[in-house]
């Protein structure tokens, strides 16, 4: 394409430059060395008068603790980064500041460290970029003395940044420009800020609109990015000088923030229960003031602090004329295209939905501002196409970087966007737009934040009732908070201590009978197990230790809950109310070898009209891309509108796309609630039914390790194995079978062996399930003694597990505490049981099934044989008495896709042939 643009250059004498941009973040780098090093493009030779410069990103490596704080918020589904195959030599892409791969030997000699700028270049430049913008509006060039000072800030600002030493350190001349941008419209927006904080609080009165303007400039273009600004803020208020009239210096400041992001808030559309908490009214100022301008906003916190929260009423609320508020008929009406970040994300994918929102924004004219908003962008990092890569030149210039014809789209005509995401993206990203870093709440925020969730009504009496335990509740959620630092991952967030304020209130205010709101100990068990379970962890005793008895009634036998596994499930799923405190969310189940599925169906959904959809994830190779995942979508998406409980496994690729849906925040229309579902661009709004319940079912290793915290965070968590529904009898029996199994095991001459070396397969939940089938198989009559249940109960336990035995095992017997039993076990293992011969155990089996009239069999055999032969098919049908064109034959290693398996099968039993 510049070839012939060169030609003509080069007649004049002149020479043609392309420049390649951060040339060491693409895959393609080979290809630019062979351009740049040996002027040739796929082996022809390059015109003598183009010349090539490539910019390179550094190689610089993160600090160790910074490694440590990235990994703790949950890098996708793969959380240690050591695991990743992006990887730079030896070192993880994601332990470098930047995203950077290994240039080619032969570049590394035409590398020029260019470096960065000194205090006094930077200061220069600074002030050309003031004076520049100073002079060229009316408002501000007849200010003495206003650039430099304006300069003065900006220098302090950058040079207190960079002595940071995490993400925040990061800065550049771009924060310089956005800081004139905000400064110039808040002056010229002052007379609208004036009379909004007015009609706010007429206790507070702002300052000058200069003043005004640069307090609020610093704090959205450097102090958001801080997550304790007192330091920043009491030092760049030293800096303020005439012509800006600041007193009591960093007092003032933070006045000034506080009471416009409090005024700005209350001109939007809040549910009656959502908390204006610290959070939520920076979240939607920074949010409401950067779309307007478009700049790019990157939100960053961890799960729970109201990103997506202000989000949605950032897009119900400014709609330009036709808002409610007249204040916000002084900015543009927001149209929100969402993007759901993942692991399946590609450029191109991030690429279309700007182009489809500057199509919009074109459409519908100037008063409409398209907002693009990438939603846990984070996860993106771990997708192979390094997709957020594209997001450079649509922030920086406002295009895709491929259209030549036009560079540059001017900032006003250009999308607005929003990244939000669960910790900071590396600063090539990051500096392109405003950060804001969101900490974590301190106990008087989370006390203010608890009394806005049960009602912003100061008199409403169930608040009252609550309000003396607020404290000790936001005490114990700060104690578990401290206890989890240092493990694995955060298992508990802001979301579960929400989500318990909300069911306390419920619990206390919908309790039959009661004529004074009160709180016994029964709700706040139950309350406390619900969302705070599935740690492992008893957290009752923490909340206890924090609140004081006094306020709480300890036996109330009126209003006593089932706190049980069992009754805390039953709870969560016969709830069909959708009203602010009394929704539950949906439902996580950590679990052993998918034993959650199996007591599902046999203790929870027994008595249900409708059978619950089970959506099980394949693990065939074509099952996991992008077209499979969007089908499943849509059978999630028809259970949510029928109302139907719909149980997920093993769809991990799929979890990002349900954030919305499990957020819990829906849009109404005529009495129903809606919710965005899909994936990438490919989102829908959903109707949700009332009775719609989800359940996600999860091995609890994998949760723990895998799982990333904003999906752990949303969900009420539960531990559902075997062992925990079992009755006190059987836990009894259990105890003694577990016993004999370790006495099975254990050699004496100390060989070190396992129970998974005795018996295939063994999972820590096999005992348990083996006692809870045998309960079942025990004919209970009123004649039959403790004793007796307990004999034969041990004996068909013993019976099954001896059927996983291996031989080697037995042949061990005898250098056990077993040594006694061994004669029996070897008759029951040899004689009763089929071990050494297949076709006797088929038959067996299918005797034992026509006498219990069963209409299958389930058998898994393990065997160190090779797999079986066309003739050796024939012999066994022969043997069995079993046609051989009934037995079908499949090798699950040429099975590509879960249909084709189902294909095979159906295929199979509606054959004539047989």
């Amino acid at each position: 394409k510049v070839e012939p643009a060169a030609l003509v250059n080069h007649q004049k004498g002149l020479d043609t430059i392309i420049f390649f941009d951060e040339a060491n973040t693409t895959d393609a780098v080979g290809l630019i060395k062979e351009i740049m090093c040996d002027r040739r493009m796929r082996g022809q030779p390059i015109h003598e008068g183009i010349k090539f410069i490539a910019a390179c990103n550094p190689y610089k490596k993160h600090s160790d603790s910074m490694i440590h704080k990235l990994e703790s918020a949950g890098l996708g589904f793969y959380v240690k980064m050591s695991n990743t195959a992006e990887k730079l030599g030896s070192t993880p892409l994601r332990h470098l500041v930047y995203r950077v791969l290994d240039l080619p030997a032969s570049m590394r000699p035409l590398v020029y460290d260019y470096g960065g700028l000194n205090a006094d270049t930077e200061g220069t430049y600074i002030g050309r970029i003031v004076e520049n913008h100073v002079s060229k509006n009316e408002q501000l060039h007849t200010l003495q003395g206003l650039s430099k000072i304006l300069t003065e800030i900006l220098c302090w600002s950058q040079d207190f940044m960079r002595q940071r030493k995490d993400e925040c350190s990061y800065v550049s001349l771009r924060d310089v420009e956005r800081f004139m941008i905000v400064f110039e419209w808040f002056v010229k927006m002052y007379p609208q800020f004036r009379d909004v904080t007015q009609d706010y609080s007429v206790d507070v009165d702002l300052p000058d609109a200069f003043t005004t303007a640069a307090i609020l400039a610093v704090i959205i273009s450097y102090g958001s990015r801080l997550v304790n600004r007192s330091a920043y803020i009491n030092g760049v208020a030293q800096t303020f000088q005439e012509p800006l009239k600041l007193e009591n210096f960093g007092e003032i400041v933070e006045n000034v923030t506080e009471l416009v992001q409090n005024a700005v808030l209350s001109c939007m559309e809040l549910g009656v229960n959502i908390a204006h908490n610290i959070a939520l009214r920076e979240n939607v100022f920074m949010m409401a003031v950067c779309v307007e301008l478009k700049i790019p906003l990157f939100v960053v916190g961890k799960p729970g602090s109201s990103k997506s929260l202000a989000k949605s009423i950032l897009a119900e609320s400014m709609k330009g004329q036709n808002s409610k508020h007249p204040f916000l008929r002084e900015f543009k009406a927001i149209k929100l295209l969402s993007y759901q970040c993942s692991q399946l994300s590609t450029p191109d994918s991030i690429i279309d939905v700007f182009k489809n929102a500057r199509s919009i924004q074109e459409k519908m004219g100037s008063d409409i501002a398209s907002l693009v908003v990438l939603d846990e962008v984070g996860l993106a990092e771990d997708s192979p196409s390094l997709p957020l890569k594209a997001l450079h030149p649509l922030l920086e210039d406002g295009t895709d970087g491929t259209d030549h014809s036009n560079q540059i789209i001017e900032r006003q005509k250009r999308v607005a966007f929003i990244g939000i995401s669960n910790w900071a993206l590396d600063p090539a990203k990051m500096n392109r737009g405003i950060m804001l870093m969101r900490g974590e709440p301190d106990p008087e925020e989370l006390v203010n934040s608890a009394r806005g969730i049960c009602s912003n009504d100061e008199n409403d009496p169930i608040r009252k009732c609550l309000e003396p335990m607020l404290k000790g509740l936001a005490e114990a959620y700060s104690d578990i908070r401290k206890q989890q630092k240092g493990k694995r991952k955060e298992f508990f967030g802001l979301r579960d201590f929400y989500s318990l304020i909300k069911m306390l209130y419920y619990l206390v205010k919908n309790k039959p009978g009661s004529q004074r709101p009160y709180l016994n100990r029964s709700e706040l068990k139950h309350a406390v197990l619900r969302n705070f379970g599935g740690s492992g962890v008893d957290p009752l005793e923490i909340f206890e230790k924090c609140l004081k008895s006094e306020f709480i009634i300890q036996k109330d036998k009126q209003h006593k809950l089932d706190c049980s596994p069992l009754g805390l499930i039953k709870s969560s799923l016969s709830s069909k109310d959708r009203t602010w405190h009394g929704e539950n969310r949906y439902l996580l189940f950590l679990t052993e070898n998918d034993a959650a599925l199996n007591i599902m169906q046999k203790f929870l959904f027994q008595n249900k009209e409708a059978e619950p959809y089970i959506l099980f994830g394949s693990s065939f190779p074509k099952d996991r891309d992008y077209t499979q995942i969007c089908r499943d979508i849509n059978q999630i998406k028809i259970c949510m509108e029928t109302g139907r409980l719909v149980v997920l496994l093993n769809l991990e690729n799929l979890y990002e796309s349900l954030y919305d849906l499990l957020n819990q925040y829906y849009t109404e229309s005529f009495g129903n609630h809606y919710v965005d579902l899909g994936l990438q661009t490919h989102r829908i709004k959903c109707k949700v039914h009332n009775d719609f319940k989800l359940i996600l079912i999860a091995e609890k290793d994998k949760v723990y390790d895998k799982f990333p915290i904003p999906l752990i965070n949303r969900l009420e968590k539960h531990i559902v194995t075997t062992s925990t529904i079992l009755s006190q009898k059987e836990k009894t029996l259990l105890e003694e079978f577990n016993s004999w199994i370790e006495s099975f095991t254990t050699v004496y001459l100390g060989q070190g062996f396992k129970r998974g070396d005795a018996f295939i397969g063994f999972q820590s939940e096999t005992a348990a399930t083996i006692v809870l089938q045998a309960a079942k198989n025990v004919a209970r009559t009123v004649q039959d003694t403790e004793t007796a249940w307990n004999s034969e109960m041990m004996r068909q336990c013993k019976s099954s597990l001896i059927q996983m035995a291996c031989t080697d095992a037995l042949a061990r017997l005898r250098d056990t505490e077993l040594q006694e039993e061994t004669e029996e076990i070897w008759t029951v293992y040899f004689d009763e049981q089929n071990h050494l011969c297949l076709t006797e155990l088929l038959k067996s089996r299918i005797e034992d099934c026509y006498k219990t009239m069963e209409h299958s069999v389930l058998l898994q055999v393990t065997t160190h044989s090779l797999p079986l032969a066309p003739i050796d098919i024939v012999k066994i049908s022969k043997k069995i008495a079993l046609p051989r064109q009934n037995i079908l034959d499949i090798s699950l290693e040429e099975i590509e896709t879960q249909s084709d398996f189902a294909d095979k099968i159906r295929d199979h039993f509606q054959s004539e042939k047989r």
